[in-house]
């Protein structure tokens, strides 16, 4: 993301932007609040809430049972044209929004794909953001082709997508410094925190956090049901399926150090706590990945791990190494805080929407002259 540095903030083209994503993850209601900031209206379409009671109860069974009767093939769906299917429920209340609220641009973050149709025909300036590492071509074309631009947290994605001629670009994460923030006075209670659902390699990771230190606080989903870290230590150690806002801040606050994990070693794309961790004024331990150095400096910023027995030799050299603690923790906090904060990613987009707009003009113009 580009530094916004001394422009100027506010000059735009655009009065109403409308933005959909789920409710969770917040990014919608923090880039509305950076929209607003920079006098710039944004409203929320939550796709979360329009689940229709006849898709969840009727629908998803029905389909479920076909496709383990092997009736239809694993995707497939026996009510893709019903009105009341969740894609299609969620675009025709999508029409209804856009009807209602009457933006100048659309936002739409991905999530789940939908209104292609009906989204390709607006006559709005369309911008898309793709935000999970799922390197599949036809599915990231789906989700991209309605949009003037298409962005991307995964590196990967962008090179697939414009490889095939989409304007696809990267963009990261960012963060809310008054979500996450340092609190002073807060003791380091933990020497590790761990926040996230279960997988095989966030267990081998944990595992052997867990060889260096036993003062760890883990919170995430299916640990419980999944985990192989012996009964009696996961009890000690497991604090909650989740911890969210002001709770996860004070988390990190106490926490010498945070580990990070991806779901699966190697994937694309830097999840939300490389942001949400530096700006809370912690350590981050993550394991590598291709965009990492794009923004961070291994050592300065943060402190990386390829392998598990390179996470237990860092956590052993962090953990008796405080000054080194608290120099990585500044120099992050300064970074993210300077350069990946939702208003300066709200900017980029209104840049965005200015180049689209500015491009049609410019097409009008020698359309006319011709």
């Amino acid at each position: 993301m580009r530094d916004v540095g001394r422009r100027e903030l506010t000059r735009v083209m655009l009065n109403k932007i409308l933005i959909a994503y789920h409710r969770f993850p917040p990014i919608a209601e923090d880039l509305k609040k950076a929209f607003q900031s920079l006098g710039v209206e944004a409203e929320i379409f939550y796709t979360t809430d329009y689940e229709h009671w006849f898709y969840h109860r009727v629908i998803r069974k029905i389909n479920r049972r076909a496709r383990n009767l092997r009736l239809i093939p694993k995707g497939g769906d026996l009510f893709k044209t019903h009105p009341l299917n969740l894609v299609n429920y969620v675009s025709s209340s999508f029409e209804r929004a856009l009807a209602r609220y009457r933006p100048d641009a659309v936002l739409v973050i991905h999530g789940l794909p939908f209104g292609e149709s009906y989204i390709s025909k607006l006559p709005l300036p369309k911008i898309g953001w793709h935000l999970e590492p799922r390197d599949d071509l036809p599915y990231l074309v789906e989700n991209a082709k309605p949009y003037d631009i298409y962005n991307s947290f995964s590196q990967k994605d962008v090179d697939l997508l414009a490889g095939a001629g989409y304007d696809c670009r990267y963009l990261s994460h960012a963060v809310d410094p008054e979500k996450f923030h340092s609190e002073a006075g807060t003791p380091r209670a933990f020497d590790l925190t761990f926040v996230g659902n279960w997988s095989a390699w966030r267990d081998e990771a944990v595992q052997a956090a867990l060889q260096v230190t036993t003062s760890v606080a883990l919170y995430g989903g299916y640990w419980e049901k999944k985990s192989s870290i012996p009964t009696k230590l996961l009890k000690q150690i497991y604090k909650g399926k989740e911890i969210i806002g002001a709770d996860l801040n004070h988390l990190f606050n106490s926490s010498r150090i945070v580990l990070n994990a991806s779901r699966i070693p190697g994937s694309h794309g830097l999840n939300m706590r490389f942001f949400e961790v530096l700006s809370a004024g912690s350590l981050l331990l993550t394991d590598t990945a291709p965009e990492l150095e794009k923004h961070f400096v291994p050592d300065t910023h943060l402190v990386v791990y390829r392998n598990t027995g390179e996470l237990k030799q860092r956590l052993r050299e962090l953990l008796n190494a405080p000054e080194k603690q608290d120099s990585i923790r500044f120099a992050g906090q300064r970074l993210v805080n300077g350069q990946h904060q939702y208003r300066q990613m709200a900017q980029h987009f209104l840049d965005q929407f200015r180049e689209v707009e500015e491009s049609r003009k410019l097409r009008q113009g020698e359309a006319h002259a011709q």
